[in-house]
């Protein structure tokens, strides 16, 4: 396997944060659906923070990743941007397993779904 030839060099880690008070309230809601296993990730950037939730339904794995401000100060100014591509391959290449391939695709817009305005998903290609 080749290694990606990224614009920009990652220099944070991922760093799990799945048991962390902050995100139990969310888990425990979702997790009580059933079949859904889900981690979360947490990246430090240079003007912000990526989450990644990465989860499994029915055997196929998601990873949504998302850019947040990282201070109420970005927040109020509405600093606001998508993650970058390197950051999106960067997240599958530390958070997915490496055999599977996975898609981003655009649903028609009455199946969009957007947890966080700067959300993309990773789906497992079947």
């Amino acid at each position: 396997m080749s290694e990606r030839d990224p614009i920009t060099k990652q220099r944070s880690e991922w760093y799990d944060v799945t048991d962390h008070a902050v995100f139990r309230p969310v888990l425990d809601g979702l997790q009580d659906s059933g079949s859904v296993e889900i981690t979360i990730a947490i990246r430090r950037v240079h003007d912000g923070l990526l989450e990644a939730f990465r989860s499994t339904d029915n055997g196929k794995l998601h990873l949504s990743i998302c850019w947040k401000p990282q201070s109420e100060m970005q927040a109020r100014r509405g600093k606001v941007r998508y993650p970058t591509w390197d950051e999106i391959a960067d997240a599958r290449d530390v958070l997915l397993p490496e055999d599977k391939e996975f898609v981003m695709f655009l649903p028609k817009a009455e199946e969009y779904v957007a947890v966080h305005a700067t959300t993309f998903h990773l789906h497992e290609h079947p």
